[in-house]
């Protein structure tokens, strides 16, 4: 029976990985109509939504271990075992500015895999790129002007994800402990230009992970922005749709330090345009966290325009955590990221609060046998007690 099962789920990780493959090397076939970098529409899909992951060069496809796994890598959502909610306010440049809210929890159900229970998570995203002038000349010669919103976005997200797979695998006689996720998210744009020209769009993202906890390896693969574009009035434009690849290496080092080193390679399929990052975090602790992180590696081909170094910080504490990053690229202005993040741990699932007292329950034998003795001796002394005390009133 244990041995059906296992084929069960081997059979069934081919389905899910084909349909992923599929979408990844279809979507890539129209490049050859892209255009430059930028010239795709919501630029604000391109951001790295997280401090964390900004800090270290937007390389986090493999890591996705948080509630900002939505905007990555879904697939991670499975790797939340409680309920964790998180705000991010992030400061471009002049007036520019950006919102994120997140909350995201297991679910009180089994997976479609049948091993674990899966995550869900939903997102909102509102983005304002500042105000405009718009200045016109009337008819007398004389010039007005008026203040508009240059352009503003919302992003609504809904994720899902679960294990699909875990066991041991022998390779060359290393028994890896192999764990699999996969997970999609669908998402509603809206977008508004100069207040005159609005579009909305749906678009999907897909995500898989791959991990060998024994090694500290994890492989993670991501397809973002799936859609046939966002429309305008009467124009249609792409949006930019990004395929991630990459991988994650953590490892203790002294004492409760931890090290993460990330390596990701990002392909702007409707820009023309790769993008190689770097990232590096060191955990003091478990409570400090300091990040730094390189985009735009020029490396086989690799490059990006926006290239640059990045930096953050992390503060936790209980159930609560503090993250800050700074962007130090090619830009105008440099942008920097604030969040604040909370894990419900109270409300953990029942399979979990089930291993927990069960636990418990082995040692109560431990406490419970004193009291078993002390109850079969106390009626044995009474008993002689009594046979001591008839003799007497015999002889007597």
């Amino acid at each position: 029976m244990n041995a059906l099962k296992h084929n069960r789920k081997c059979a069934f990780l081919p389905a899910f990985l084909f349909a992923f493959i599929l979408c990844a090397v279809h979507y890539p076939l129209p490049t050859a109509y892209a255009g430059g970098p930028g010239s795709a529409a919501v630029q604000i899909l391109k951001t790295d939504i997280s401090p964390r992951a900004m800090g270290m060069g937007g390389s986090f496809v493999a890591v996705a271990d948080d509630i900002y796994a939505i905007n990555y890598n879904p697939a991670g959502l499975a790797r939340l075992y409680v309920p964790e909610a998180s705000a991010m306010y992030l400061a471009g440049f002049k007036d520019s500015e950006l919102g994120y809210y997140a909350f995201g929890m297991p679910m009180p159900f089994l997976g479609l895999a049948g091993l674990e229970k899966p995550a869900m998570a939903a997102s909102l995203i509102v983005s304002d790129a500042g105000r405009f002038n718009w200045r016109t000349i009337n008819e007398d010669g004389s010039v007005s002007s008026r203040g508009l919103d240059a352009q503003t976005d919302k992003i609504l997200t809904l994720s899902y994800g679960e294990k699909i797979y875990s066991g041991e695998v022998n390779l060359e006689g290393y028994h890896a402990q192999i764990e699999q996720y996969l997970g999609m998210s669908v998402k509603y744009i809206t977008s508004n230009m100069l207040q005159r020209y609005s579009g909305s769009a749906l678009a999907f993202d897909g995500g898989w992970l791959i991990r060998e906890p024994n090694l500290g390896l994890t492989l993670g693969a991501g397809l973002a922005n799936y859609s046939g574009g966002i429309k305008y009035v009467s124009e249609t434009e792409k949006l930019p749709s990004i395929l991630r690849l990459g991988m994650a290496w953590q490892r203790p080092t002294v004492m409760d330090q931890t090290l993460l080193v990330t390596l990701e390679g990002d392909f702007y399929t409707a820009e023309t345009q790769k993008s190689l990052r770097l990232g590096l975090e060191y955990s003091f602790e478990k409570i400090f966290k300091a990040r730094i992180g390189y985009k735009g590696l020029k490396i086989l081909g690799f490059s990006e325009d926006n290239k640059g170094m990045a930096w953050g910080l992390g503060v936790c504490y209980n159930d609560m955590a503090l993250d800050f990053a700074s962007s130090l690229g090619n830009e105008v202005f440099n942008t920097s990221q604030l969040a604040f993040s909370y894990k419900f741990t109270g409300f953990a699932n029942k399979a979990y609060k089930r291993k927990v007292n069960f636990k418990e329950r082995k040692l109560s034998p431990k406490t419970e046998k004193p009291a078993y003795k002390s109850k079969t001796k106390k009626p044995q002394p009474a008993e002689n007690e009594n046979r001591q005390d008839s003799d007497f009133f015999l002889i007597h």
